[in-house]
């Protein structure tokens, strides 16, 4: 795709809507009406609104997870060298997504939004706290670690720490910047599971050929994340400022008082400029898909955002659902929305570098090559 003109703020939260849109997240509106009532947002969005919101629509068991976005004019978790009446957020999260395929798509969606407006992205930092577990013995070294070393930090770190060694992190001081660098690492306190999934997540960011480094300084955010990432663009753009995210299935365990839940989010800050507040309320622009393309595997999922990528290029609008676990969801919202054709790839399909296209009216079908599908499904009725 084209960049976009990239004329104002408000330029720049349609074009995300609409990306967002084509990798599977509606917007929170849509969601919202699937909630009683009282638990409907009455102000602007925010992360902290919106998660006790998708969480709640979550809690009534849909079939597969839920990707939403919005846009706000009064962003929450805001990085304090911002201010907050000249900075808007888009928000995009992920709720019901307990694998590494929940971050994957979020950073899809991001490197796809920022790249197609112009802000290309130069590197993914990203780092890991793990779970529960891991934290508190990441938290007990690293308040050992601060104890021996209060006499090297600022008067302020020296206080802060004292109640919470992670404030440490928080510090913008030279002197307790370099410490904590000679600090304790979160990856060394994972837990088996917490490794496991860190490692996927590192996999996925490979395959996809996503430019990473590790940073251990990414701690101290306050919503408890278990794996946390900052995007930085090669060069500074006039409207993004900033693009942080993660993930936080405490957090939102903790909101909703269950014991289970799993919520990956990412907020892209941008210079408002006073834009009208009604910009805020993002409608994608409607295009009806007439395929819907059903994967089946993790193999077939990651290829295919490689295809949605091939037909987003293309000019064609196509629905699917990432996170879907199995086969039955997939076809019931692809029976739901009337699409002409389904586009099925498997294990054999994702090796193969093939998808089936199968008619939805009388189930013929036929194997094409991915390098082929676009001209292919220009020519179908």
């Amino acid at each position: 795709m084209s960049a976009p003109q990239r004329l104002s703020p408000a330029s720049f939260i349609k074009h995300a809507a609409d990306v967002s849109n084509f990798y599977g997240f509606k917007p929170m509106k849509e969601v919202e009406r699937g909630v009683p009532r009282a638990l409907r947002v009455k102000g602007p969005h925010s992360f902290t609104t919106t998660t006790a919101l998708s969480s709640s629509y979550f809690a009534q068991k849909p079939t597969q997870p839920v990707l939403s976005f919005y846009a706000s004019h009064t962003p929450s978790h805001l990085p304090g060298l911002y201010v907050p009446k000249e900075t808007g957020e888009f928000g995009l999260q992920v709720v019901g997504a307990d694998d590494s395929l929940g971050e994957i798509v979020v950073l899809k969606t991001l490197f796809a939004i920022l790249n197609e407006w112009g802000a290309n992205v130069g590197k993914l930092r990203i780092n890991t706290l793990g779970d529960r577990d891991s934290k508190l013995r990441f938290e007990r070294e690293l308040s050992a670690f601060a104890r021996k070393r209060a006499n090297e930090m600022s008067e302020c770190c020296r206080a802060g720490s004292a109640q919470n060694a992670l404030a440490l992190y928080r510090c913008t001081n030279n002197s307790c910047r370099d410490l904590v660098r000679e600090g304790p690492r979160t990856m060394n306190f994972l837990s088996e599971k917490s490794r496991v999934h860190f490692k996927d997540v590192l996999e996925h960011i490979e395959r996809l050929g996503f430019p990473y480094e590790l940073d251990d300084l990414l701690v101290g955010d306050d919503r408890d994340p278990r794996l946390v990432f900052e995007l930085d663009l090669e060069t500074p753009d006039a409207t993004v400022l900033s693009v942080v995210g993660g993930r936080h299935d405490d957090y939102v365990r903790k909101v909703t008082g269950k014991k289970e839940g799993s919520l990956v989010s990412a907020s892209i800050f941008f210079r408002n400029n006073g834009i009208a507040r009604a910009h805020f309320a993002p409608t994608p622009t409607a295009k009806i898909p007439k395929v819907y393309f059903v994967q089946l595997g993790l193999r077939a999922k990651l290829e295919g955002l490689a295809v949605v990528d091939m037909l987003r290029d293309a000019g064609m609008p196509v629905s699917q659902s990432f996170d879907a676990k199995s086969l039955t969801p997939q076809l019931e919202s692809a029976k739901a929305q009337g699409v002409s054709h389904l586009l099925i790839m498997g294990q054999r399909e994702a090796l193969d570098r093939t998808v089936i296209v199968r008619s939805a009216t009388n189930s013929s079908q036929q194997i094409v090559q991915l390098a082929a599908l676009p001209r292919f499904l220009k020519g179908i009725k």
